[in-house]
């Protein structure tokens, strides 16, 4: 039996994205995961700051303790450093599958610090101080209502409200019954990350639109190839946070965007994104243990 790992790539912050702002990500993991190995478990924590802590985390990761690992890139490219990104290179090589999402501008830039197995994750990301900007002629590279978040900030949608995204391909993941034929709805973001597949075995899984310019944007790519664990990355961590889920569950002082009703005023809308993460986490179960 081997259990998911919910890992926030920063320390516990009461006002910040910590792990008690995922806790509805982590019990759809949860029941994901049991689909495959009913004794499962998903297993939710910040990034430690005890040296013996840490050494802990890296043990279990390169030891191939987890199933899956989905890593919420909530820092600004300071923590955590190159050994763990070394230990989750090392797990995936022991068939841990990797789920990545992070945000707007530099949220989540140490995940650059991969350098082997990984390398396509962090080049596939793209951040404010390590990128050139891909086309800054077009809008939805900023968002003029929060001047002070600079690119890359492709607006989806207010948080609380949906987005509506093309299914780009087959695959085991997308294999549920979704409210509309070959496409999901699933929380949108004021600010997301760019992605840009930089591997032959990557494929755009999922693809929405800005709705400044009405531009394609890429909103999760999968690398999911035999004999080591796979990689899906998205291009926010939006899609998963309970705020974007369920508003009424707060966030941290520093999000000034209004936010939207649509959620709350339509549960139903929740149904796409509950069996996507439940569909993915039971994907990886199964392939672990496959």
């Amino acid at each position: 039996m081997a259990n998911a790992l919910l890992q926030i790539t920063i320390p516990q912050d009461g006002d910040d994205w910590g792990s008690d702002r995922f806790s509805i990500l982590r019990d759809n993991i949860e029941i994901g995961c049991r689909k495959k190995d009913p004794a499962a478990s998903c297993i939710g924590q910040a990034f430690p700051t005890d040296g013996a802590a840490i050494e802990e985390l890296h043990h279990k990761l390169s030891s191939g303790h987890y199933s899956q690992v989905w890593l919420i890139g909530a820092d600004a490219g300071d923590t955590p450093g190159a050994s763990f990104y070394q230990a989750l290179e090392a797990a995936r090589s022991q068939g841990t599958s990797i789920v990545y999402a992070r945000d707007h501008a530099d949220l989540g830039a140490s995940v650059r610090n991969c350098s082997t197995s990984l390398q396509s994750l962090g080049q596939t990301n793209q951040f404010h101080s390590l990128d050139a900007n891909p086309d800054p002629e077009r809008p939805e590279y900023v968002n003029p209502h929060c001047p002070a978040i600079q690119w890359p900030c492709v607006v989806t949608g207010q948080n609380g409200g949906v987005q509506f995204v093309s299914k780009m391909m087959e695959h085991p993941i997308l294999a549920f019954p979704s409210l509309i034929a070959g496409a999901l709805v699933i929380p949108a973001h004021p600010h997301e990350g760019v992605l840009i597949p930089n591997h032959p075995d990557q494929k755009v899984l999922l693809q929405g639109n800005s709705v400044q310019s009405g531009a394609s944007q890429i909103s999760a790519v999968i690398e999911d190839q035999p004999g080591s664990g796979a990689v899906l990355a998205h291009s926010t961590f939006h899609h998963f946070a309970d705020f974007n889920l369920d508003v009424s569950k707060g966030c941290p002082s520093f999000v000034t965007d209004p936010p939207s009703s649509q959620i709350a005023d339509n549960p139903w809308m929740l149904d796409d994104i509950r069996h996507y993460i439940r569909s993915a986490a039971a994907y990886f179960q199964g392939r672990f243990n496959g």
